[in-house]
């Protein structure tokens, strides 16, 4: 049977984010972040996407805007909605642009249709799913404050961005701290195996879920190396971009951050997750600084997640949407 043709108007907006507080990474920090958000308009039905660019891939609010001008000739015509694969990989744009237009189709077909979006994604149900809350990289001293402040306790997980220089004092602060399972996130902070091995090492394995990133993706056979001798599991995230590497990932990570941002498109965030269950690879869906647009469209995918870290809206001084809520640590979809 044919699929139904449809033209599709798409148009884009650029919206400043001022964040709460200082977002510290090991490898930048920032108080604003620059989305955008993607319209496609079908008749009298509409779908929004978002676009949460990343300088870790050399994405910028300007390249966005610049690309998505470059491109729109090539989406604004008829088509059959089992042509849209086609389209979209045929677009010359960066990830988070892909995606956020992907974003944008996925939502008006299932406006159009009147289903969800894990429906039009052909997935299971989406719920309400526990999520952790992340600690920036700061000053241990800073840490009993700043969980204070930001009620941590209702969260029952939570991770720790961190920096080689301060990660271990970190560590063991939040421990002291915090009750609860704890994940690391080192943001490529590592470039040595072997200090990242002795770090692994250092930190009460008892307590620590898992050890996220400590090194640069380039380092592919290192992650190899450290998996095998590290005595916490070591995940990745900015080694897992849009293509599936099923033979190095079992090798590589004991578990996978699968963020929309960095997938490409919806449909290809599912085939990765279904990808790592398949080899018997844990799984969890992550997500940049991003809005509740994109939080909604990613906690659709949660049944395919072991974990679920989407704290990103929660960081916003001026979430604009209201698509999802959080409370005491659990986030929903609002309607």
């Amino acid at each position: 049977m044919k699929s139904p043709v449809v033209k599709i108007s798409f148009s884009i907006e650029l919206i400043s984010l001022p964040l709460r507080y200082e977002w510290k990474l090991s490898r930048n920090t920032s108080v604003l972040k620059v989305n955008g958000i993607v319209t496609a308009r079908c008749n009298a039905k509409e779908g929004k996407g978002e676009i949460a660019p990343n300088v870790r891939y050399e994405e910028t609010p300007e390249r966005v805007e610049h690309e998505f001008q470059l491109v729109l000739p090539h989406l604004e015509k008829e088509f059959e909605e089992n042509q849209w694969p086609e389209i979209l990989a045929g677009l010359s744009v960066c990830s988070a642009l892909r995606v956020g237009i992907d974003m944008a189709f996925q939502n008006l077909m299932a406006s159009i249709k009147g289903i969800s979006l894990h429906a039009q994604l052909d997935i299971q149900t989406a719920e309400g799913r526990s999520i952790c809350y992340t600690i920036p990289v700061m000053a241990p001293s800073e840490i009993a404050g700043f969980m204070e402040r930001e009620n941590l306790f209702r969260f029952s997980w939570l991770k720790i961005k961190a920096h080689r220089d301060s990660a271990l004092a970190m560590v063991e602060e939040v421990c002291r701290l915090y009750p609860g399972p704890i994940a690391i996130d080192g943001n490529e902070s590592w470039t040595d195996v072997a200090a990242a091995l002795e770090f692994a090492k250092a930190i009460p394995s008892d307590r620590i879920l898992f050890l996220e990133q400590p090194l640069p993706a380039a380092q592919r056979e290192d992650y190899i190396l450290l998996s095998q001798q590290s005595p916490v599991p070591i995940w990745g995230d900015e080694s897992i971009l849009y293509k599936a590497e099923p033979d190095y990932w079992k090798q590589a990570f004991s578990g996978i951050n699968v963020k929309l941002m960095k997938a490409g498109s919806l449909p290809n965030a599912v085939h990765l997750l279904k990808t790592a269950r398949s080899i018997g690879l844990q799984t969890m869906v992550g997500c940049m600084v991003e809005t509740s647009l994109g939080i909604s469209a990613a906690l659709s995918l949660e049944s395919l997640a072991d974990y679920m870290d989407l704290d990103g809206f929660i960081l916003l001084e001026n979430e604009p949407f209201g698509l999802v809520k959080e409370t005491d640590g659990i986030v929903r979809f609002s309607l």
